[in-house]
């Protein structure tokens, strides 16, 4: 539900969807917006601030007998607008619970007190359990304490704590360097890198982590110079490092498009090869490395169907709502690619076969998706679409005089890197944003 607040920055009032219950029975895309840091989310078009939203949670998960709430301490809310709050959320769940599955569970909400611990709880329904979070808690701290440690102190830990050192371990260091870079901080990035080449030559697992990133470029490079993914290419890959169980995976997941039927014939037909050689050890690799492959082309075709199947719910109930436009605002987080997708290829089969009526409705959900989209995109981003969208320049003209605050050299200097970054073979629209600049730069010169 959209609710008019302030921004924590400017005071200037902005309007944010605050998702306060989380009912995984309901809206199970809900819990994973929550997880991945997208709800509650605002961005105030004066002062540019994004962040999320403080707010009281309710979080229901039926199939673990779940209910818990969390009212943050820093709202300092008198005690009894606490409960009312706990009350109305409660009843939310309840009225939205058929009779015949409400339990006494939900009659008693488990009271949370801080925000971590209520994510903590939301994950351990994912399978993720407190061990687990705290393992990476301390590969956290050891990544922070090798970071500012000195040569020495460095080996001792190395040695000491090499059993935290794994693949997670290596991706929170990758994060970290990414977000230092982001930062400018150039002490840190130095630091993390050379804490990184380190790691890379000093580990097992860092040795068979270059092992793997030097093969996927190699598979990269060859794919750009055959200017495109074959199977035969792909199988020349996994073939060269079949002794590498997770490089083969690595490769097999950057390359899946190519795991076709062409593809296993050609692995078959390799199994056949070596066969012929009595090169048992071989043959029993590659027969393992082929039901592994169809195991995972199977899994992938499975969790695509999965994701279809979830974006047809999603736009079926949007189609089917009295208000659409409040229905596509409920269903914001559950609106992603492969909704997208299956929206467009809607709209495609409905103009083909000339469905007039059903292609108008699906147009109208297609339109509020982007302009909701669109709302949550920066001023300047906004502007940039609109004169996109005018059809003469004497409209591009207006809309620049319409918004004459934002016609600023930063919105020359975004136009130039749009240009510079749009596909080679798209001229006529590198020539649109570059006439769009000439004429964002005239009036800002």
């Amino acid at each position: 539900m959209y609710q008019q607040v302030n921004c924590p920055r400017c005071n200037a009032p902005i309007a944010v969807d605050i998702q306060q219950v989380i009912d995984t029975a309901r809206n199970p895309e809900v819990k994973y917006a929550f997880l991945n840091g997208q709800l509650n989310m605002f961005a105030c078009q004066t002062c540019g601030l994004t962040g999320q939203m403080t707010t009281p949670l309710l979080f229901h998960d039926p199939e673990h007998e779940m209910l818990m709430v969390y009212v943050p301490l820093e709202l300092q809310l008198a005690h009894t607008e606490q409960q009312r709050l706990i009350g109305q959320m409660v009843k939310e769940v309840m009225d939205n619970t058929p009779a015949e599955k409400r339990r006494a569970y939900m009659l008693q909400p488990q009271t949370i007190l801080s925000y971590q611990t209520f994510v903590e709880k939301v994950l351990e329904t994912e399978g993720i359990t407190p061990e687990m979070i705290a393992h990476q808690r301390k590969q956290v701290e050891l990544l922070q304490t090798l970071a500012r440690a000195d040569k020495d102190v460095v080996a001792i830990l190395l040695e000491e704590r090499a059993d935290e050192i794994d693949e997670t371990f290596f991706a929170l260091m990758q994060n970290a360097l990414q977000a230092a870079q982001e930062r400018n901080d150039d002490k840190q990035v130095l630091g993390l890198t050379n804490l990184q080449a380190k790691l890379y030559t000093e580990t097992e697992v860092g040795r068979r982590l270059e092992r793997q990133q030097m093969a996927l470029r190699k598979f990269q490079q060859d794919v750009r110079r055959q200017e495109g993914l074959t199977p035969q290419l792909l199988l020349t890959h996994i073939l060269a490092n079949q002794e590498e169980e997770d490089t083969v995976e690595a490769i097999a997941t950057a390359g899946q498009a190519a795991l076709t039927y062409e593809f296993f014939a050609l692995l078959t037909e390799e199994i056949e090869k070596v066969a012929r050689t009595h090169d048992k050890a071989q043959v029993k690799r590659l027969n393992g490395i082929r039901q592994a492959l169809l195991d995972f082309q199977r899994a992938i075709q499975a969790e695509s169907q999965e994701m279809l199947n979830r974006a047809n719910e999603t736009l079926q109930a949007i189609l089917q709502a009295e208000d659409r436009p409040a229905a596509v605002q409920e269903h914001l987080p559950a609106i992603d690619e492969p909704f997208m997708y299956l929206l467009s290829e809607m709209l495609d089969q409905a103009e083909k076969q000339g469905q007039q009526a059903r292609y108008q409705v699906l147009r109208e959900v297609y339109d509020l998706i982007v302009r909701e989209a669109e709302r949550q995109v920066p001023p300047q981003i906004r502007l940039i679409n609109d004169l996109m969208r005018a059809e003469t320049d004497a409209e591009q003209r207006q809309i620049l005089s319409d918004n004459a605050e934002m016609v600023t050299p930063e919105l020359a200097e975004m136009l130039t890197m749009l240009a510079q970054e749009m596909s080679a073979d798209r001229p006529e629209m590198v020539e649109r944003v570059r006439a769009l600049q000439a004429m964002v730069a005239m009036r800002v010169a």
